[in-house]
């Protein structure tokens, strides 16, 4: 799934892109390259995107702690959609992920953190730090098939 995502981003015309093969791994790349955007699998070892997310935004650095993350995964079921989304992320598609989706997601972030300025992920009414606006419809986020073993992949941008 990595190499097809790079195959993917890189044709969009993005000029580096960093891999990592797990979260330890992407943490230091983070760190160490400050990327624009990440690009996430929810299942990863040695811990799976949840704790990735709450390591990336209890950060101190606000750079680091406000990264965009766009979470890809074969399981986007409720529970797993809600719980991202209260950890901090940008957005998320299930896989399979078409390019223009995967295109359209990222360029949506980055307009967004541009207009509005960096925050650490997308605001609901419940959450805090919420002000109002339209409620997200999270039933589109759902694969339409059953969730296949998928390897576990992590771009950051």
């Amino acid at each position: 799934m990595r190499t097809i995502l790079r195959s993917v981003v890189g044709g969009f015309g993005v000029r580096t892109i960093c891999e990592a093969t797990e979260g330890a791994e992407a943490l230091e790349l983070v760190v160490d390259r400050k990327p624009d955007i990440v690009l996430c699998d929810w299942n990863m070892s040695p811990f799976g995107g949840a704790d990735f997310l709450r390591i990336l935004r209890k950060d101190t650095d606000p750079i680091i702690k406000t990264t965009p993350v766009l979470v890809i995964t074969a399981h986007a079921r409720r529970p797993i959609i809600l719980e991202a989304l209260n950890i901090g992320i940008h957005g998320l598609v299930a896989k399979p992920v078409a390019p223009a989706v995967l295109y359209r997601h990222i360029g949506e972030i980055l307009q967004r953190q541009e207009l509005q300025g960096r925050s650490t992920g997308i605001s609901m009414p419940g959450m805090p730090g919420h002000t109002g606006g339209s409620v997200l419809d999270l039933s589109s986020m759902a694969p339409d098939q059953p969730a296949d073993a998928e390897d576990q992949s992590l771009a950051l941008l």
